[in-house]
């Protein structure tokens, strides 16, 4: 072989080597690239930061209120509204833990001088779980609805609304006939959430929502569970929402490992569990307080105000609170006791206890004045499972030198006995989010009416400013406790009790809101 055809097959062995080493190196670059992104995606981490939810991570959550309908338009229940809000569905506005109203889909928002304009501008880049996009017109689309299908509430909640428009995709304009202090808390609610105008979803077992949560499945009233959607940041990719008979299940199978979070109907029932170490328990306050409300009815006892007045000075409610495990504790670690209808993460809250401070030589002189006949006994009925509590009121009245006859009685004797009016007194638990507009209105339970009442309650719903509505609603309610329309006795607390290896969730107002975006189990 020639020098020059020996010279030119190395070249060409050369060549060919040289090749095959960058085919090699191309193909290592590609698969090491390929393992980069995949690692990240089974995960859902990235490399950049961001989230870190496990595709395949679980946990459960136990509750005693599955929902039987998944359709939140139509269907106003605590447990369907704790099961879905803010976790397969969003609002226009959302709620801080001090229960004040905060972004949402909407970043910020502002309201006119005279209160008649509000305007809302969208977060960029909305998506709902199926891909579509959720911009200002989906806003407009969902109030309308709400409004023209009568959903439930929206007759009251919007009843001041007189145009929404959107004149962009990120800026929805609210106008309204007269200013409605209460409409944000509103568009933070049921009623603000947002819907896709362009799904086609069968709202009573499924979901279209843009939270960070879809429904995978669901079996009425007891099971829903929940995936993760893409790009969410939800930190767990499946939560199952399981439904147990009674809170003694529930808290059996949260201290057997069954449950890694319980979320019990009694938030005293969780006490049990304090001392094991394998659950945690997590206390915070709830919107809800327990009250004894008084029949205001022109043939009851209590329809003269002075015996009223004279019940609000002859119970000791610190007695009545101490030592019970449903109430709620301050910063400080004390009992928050009442003395008004507005508790403390509702606006308008002062602290009221001083108005009718514990003196039972007082209230016995101010029912001197009546004859014992014209006094009788008392009736008063509680829920079996505040039947102590009852007891203690009774107890309190009786060494004052009343006659009070206590009954306990099951859910349904205590609707019959309220729909009759056969009651003087009742122990019950109030949802503060309704419960406090309900002496403004002469046809609620107590049936309390006070025209000076009901007018300061108009008056602070058609404040222009914020600092205008609280105010005029502590004038509001210390009317209606001056009036002593009933007794408000503590606030509830509302308590979970987890695994202590999972993190992320909160016990304030875990009664009514249950966000689960950040919870994770080590």
């Amino acid at each position: 072989m020639s020098k020059n055809r020996r010279h030119g097959a190395q070249r060409t062995v050369q060549t060919d080597q040289l090749r095959s080493w960058l085919i090699f190196i191309g193909v290592a670059v590609a698969l090491g690239a390929l393992v980069w992104a995949a690692v990240p995606l089974l995960s859902r981490q990235s490399f950049f930061g961001g989230s870190t939810v496990q595709s395949n991570s679980a946990v459960t959550v136990g509750l005693t209120n599955v929902p039987k309908t998944l359709d939140i338009r139509t269907t106003d229940d605590a447990g369907l509204n704790r099961a879905l809000i803010g976790n397969v569905y969003e609002t226009l506005l959302s709620r801080d833990e001090e229960n004040q109203p905060t972004a949402g889909l909407a970043s910020t928002w502002k309201t006119s001088e005279d209160g008649l304009t509000l305007t809302f501008t969208l977060r960029s880049d909305l998506r709902f779980s199926n891909g579509h996009t959720l911009d200002a017109s989906d806003v407009v689309w969902s109030l309308q609805q709400a409004i023209q299908n009568k959903w439930p509430g929206a007759e009251t909640g919007f009843s001041s609304l007189e145009s929404v428009v959107n004149p962009d995709e990120t800026t929805v304009t609210i106008t309204l006939s007269q200013p409605d202090a209460s409409l944000t808390r509103t568009l933070s609610s049921r009623l603000g959430i947002v819907y896709d105008s362009e799904a086609h979803v069968d709202y009573q077992s499924a979901a279209a929502g843009s939270g960070p949560f879809t429904i995978k499945e669901f079996t009425p009233g007891s099971k829903i569970v929940l995936t993760s959607s893409r790009d969410s940041g939800a930190k767990t990719g499946t939560i199952t929402l399981s439904n147990f008979a009674d809170d003694t299940a529930l808290l059996k199978a949260a201290r057997a490992g069954d449950v890694d979070l319980a979320v019990p109907s009694d938030p005293a029932s969780a006490a049990e569990a304090k001392n094991d170490p394998s659950v945690k328990v997590s206390e915070g306050v709830s919107t809800s307080k327990v009250a004894l409300l008084y029949n205001n009815d022109t043939n009851s006892i209590l329809s003269d105000i002075q015996v009223r007045q004279a019940l609000r000075v002859i119970l000791d409610k610190s007695a009545l609170a101490d030592g019970r495990a449903d109430v709620a504790q301050s910063s400080e670690g004390k009992p928050i006791t009442l003395g008004g209808p507005i508790g403390p993460l509702e606006p308008g809250y002062e602290d009221l206890t001083d108005l009718f401070p514990l003196d039972v030589a007082k209230g016995q002189r101010m029912l001197n004045y009546f004859a014992v006949n014209y006094l009788g006994t008392f009736k008063l009925i509680a829920p079996e499972s505040y039947q102590s509590l009852a007891q203690a009121i009774a107890d309190q009245l009786s060494n004052a030198g009343l006659s009070v006859q206590m009954e306990a009685l099951n859910d349904e004797e205590l609707n019959n006995r309220k729909e009759s009016r056969d009651f003087n007194l009742l122990v019950t638990v109030l949802d503060g989010t309704t419960s406090t507009a309900s002496y403004a209105n002469p046809d609620s339970l107590t049936r309390y009416n006070s025209a000076d009442a009901q007018q300061q309650y108009a008056d602070a719903l058609k404040a222009t400013t914020d600092d205008a509505y609280q105010n005029a609603l502590k004038t509001y309610a210390r009317t209606v406790s001056n009036d002593a329309a009933s007794d408000w006795l503590y606030v509830r607390k509302a308590s979970v009790v987890a695994s202590t290896k999972l993190s992320g969730y909160s016990a304030q107002m875990a009664d009514e809101r249950l966000l689960l975006k950040d919870v994770a189990k080590q």
